[in-house]
């Protein structure tokens, strides 16, 4: 038996941790640079504001003064989803989180009744030591599991938030009632071929023939339609996930001209890219960099360009790869043109226990991974960042423009009570094929 638990507007929920007052109001949350929505509270759905809205569009739904517009803030984000995936360690058995708000695992017992008892009493834990609802859906399928969670989070008479979906016959009943572009693995493009031949809810999805779902998609939609069936056959890998390559990047608040600017946000990417790569006990060999110019400017010159470094050895030191990355954004880079976005990707990656050391700079190399294990160890003792590369001690002019940020709380890392040691041994995964509405940086290992 699956479980998935799905936190309720989880950016807005998070905001409200720290700000009470904002409970009962339209409250959304903006993208970067306060570009668009994404994250509504209830009553800003209830307006009408839909997801992906225009910042500026948010005073055509309704009066703006009536909706409080909230800057990302995702370091609060991942700090408190990080809080919710150790209280579910401490009791799921196999926790795979599937994003930032979701996670499945496998539940301890074959009856109904105790398992609900423990998702219930999960529920009420998470609520009274983070402050963030979550609605929990179990089912004998992953697929299932997540509309039974979408079941949950919609019906207002549930209680406890918490919806079980184990009976064929109440099952149909609800694959009847749930849309098509509800189901889990179904994207945009193949709910827009679905609708045409009148394939509207997930009880009909079912009745199509297997031959003309892998005509007119693959065989992740027969396992999809397999899933409804309550037939399990989505298999996920056991083992942490090797991932080819990893980008951090950002679209500045504004232009800039300025190279040493450029350069500033070039070494705080890399070090965020390093930081990762030690995260998954990976070392990398390739770093690229690029630059981009602003192409909705028309009364600016465009221009656009990367490059690529291959150091002497695998690292995942933030030194090396800073110090090559600048060498690399040396190259690209060109006066009198004005820029807008800069990234840094890192490739060839290798997982600690694969690398080989280099002959000429094997001792380098070793005290490099004892200085960076330290800063990491000094780094999480005092939950932020202590020790950094000297240019990214503030962003200065690459930073985000981020005109509705709340005020900075005081208790962002409150104590909440749970065993301070790291509690289940939970990994990401892939976000499944035809899930088209999530932007992935990481490209896993085929």
């Amino acid at each position: 038996m699956y479980a998935l638990a799905d936190c309720n507007n989880f950016f807005v929920s998070c905001e409200r941790v720290f700000n009470p007052s904002l409970n009962g109001k339209p409250v959304v949350v903006l993208s970067g640079n306060d570009g668009c929505v994404i994250a509504r509270s209830n009553e800003a759905k209830a307006l009408g504001i839909p997801m992906g809205c225009p910042a500026f569009q948010v005073k055509n739904y309704t009066n703006p003064a009536n909706v409080i517009m909230l800057s990302g803030r995702h370091i609060v984000y991942r700090d408190l989803s990080n809080r919710i995936m150790r209280i579910l360690g401490e009791a799921a058995l196999n926790l795979e989180v599937y994003s930032v708000d979701e996670a499945f695992f496998t539940l301890p017992y074959e009856d109904d009744e105790q398992n609900h008892e423990l998702l219930s009493s999960l529920v009420k834990k998470i609520q009274q030591y983070v402050g963030v609802p979550v609605s929990i859906g179990f089912a004998p399928t992953r697929t299932l599991a997540k509309i039974a969670s979408h079941v949950a989070k919609k019906d207002i008479k549930n209680i406890d938030r918490v919806k079980g979906l184990t009976d064929t016959y109440e099952i149909n009943q609800v694959l009847n009632r749930i849309k098509i572009d509800d189901v889990w693995g179904i994207g945009r493009r193949l709910n827009a071929k679905l609708l045409t031949i009148g394939i509207d809810t997930a009880g009909k999805f079912i009745m199509l023939p297997q031959s003309y779902l892998q005509r007119i998609g693959n065989i992740n939609l027969v396992r999809t339609q397999q899933e409804l069936k309550g037939i399990d056959c989505i298999s996920i890998n056991s083992v942490n996930i090797a991932h080819k390559s990893i980008m951090n990047s950002r679209t500045f608040g504004h232009v800039i001209s300025k190279k040493q600017d450029i350069a500033d946000a070039i070494i705080s990417f890399a070090q965020s890219c390093a930081q990762q790569l030690r995260q998954e006990g990976s070392a990398a060999q390739v770093v690229t960099v690029y630059v981009r110019g602003d192409h909705f400017r028309q009364d600016l010159p465009f221009y656009s360009n990367s490059c690529s470094m291959r150091l002497p050895s695998h690292t995942a030191s933030a030194m090396d790869l800073a110090k090559h990355a600048l060498l690399a954004f040396n190259n690209i880079y060109r006066d009198n043109f004005a820029y807008r976005k800069a990234g840094v990707m890192v490739t060839d990656i290798k997982s600690n226990d694969q690398l080989q050391l280099d002959v000429f700079n094997g001792e380098n190399d070793v005290r490099q991974a004892k200085l960076m294990t330290a800063i990491d160890k000094i780094n999480n003792r005092y939950c932020k960042k202590q020790i950094v590369l000297a240019p990214t001690l503030t962003r200065g002019e690459w930073a985000p423009q981020q005109n509705h940020i709340a005020p900075q709380s005081k208790t962002l890392h409150f104590y909440t009570g749970m065993n301070p040691r790291y509690i289940g041994s939970y990994r990401p995964i892939v976000q499944r094929e035809g899930d088209d509405d999530t932007v992935q940086q990481k490209t896993p290992a085929t």
